[in-house]
C-alpha cells in the first residue's frame, strides 16, 4: 500500500502516454471451480503509475507485478503516433493460506495480460 502511495502519476512517470488500458484474465489450472472474472483497467495520465496487482484467491498473498510489462511497452512506444500493445503472461508468486502450513506450494493462479498504450496527442 505504502508503494502505490509512494508512485507518480502516470503522466510525471510516463509523459508520453495519455492513456494505459490493462487488460487481465486469470486462469487457475487447479480450480475445480470457474476462474476469477477478467479485469480492465484505464490509466488516464492523472492515474498512479502503480502496476502490481493482487492475485484474485482471496486467501493468497501473492501478486502480479506488471512493471517490466509496461516499461517494455512505453519504451516501444515513445515517439509513436500511434498506439501501441504488449502482452503475455505470469504466474502468481504468493502462497495461499490452506497451502502455508503443509507444503508451501505457490499459488497455481495464471495470468494473461494485454496492455494497450495511447501515446499523448501534440497540441
Amino acid at each position: 500500500m505504502n508503494e502505490r502511495l509512494r508512485a507518480p502519476a502516470l503522466r510525471n512517470h510516463f509523459p508520453e502516454i495519455e492513456r494505459l488500458r490493462i487488460e487481465l484474465v486469470f486462469n487457475d489450472p487447479d480450480a475445480r471451480s470457474p476462474s476469477p472474472s477478467p479485469q480492465q483497467h484505464t490509466l488516464h495520465s492523472a492515474a498512479t503509475a502503480f502496476f502490481r496487482f493482487p492475485c484474485p484467491c482471496a486467501d493468497c498473498d501473492g501478486d502480479f507485478d506488471l512493471t517490466d510489462a509496461v516499461t517494455t511497452l512505453i519504451t516501444r512506444t515513445t515517439g509513436a503516433k500511434h498506439s501501441a500493445s504488449f502482452g503475455g503472461n505470469l504466474a502468481c508468486n504468493g502462497v495461499r493460506f490452506r497451502d502455508r502450513a503443509v507444503h508451501q506450494t505457490c499459488c497455481p493462479m495464471q495470468l494473461k495480460f494485454q496492455l494497450l498504450a495511447e501515446p499523448r496527442r501534440a497540441a
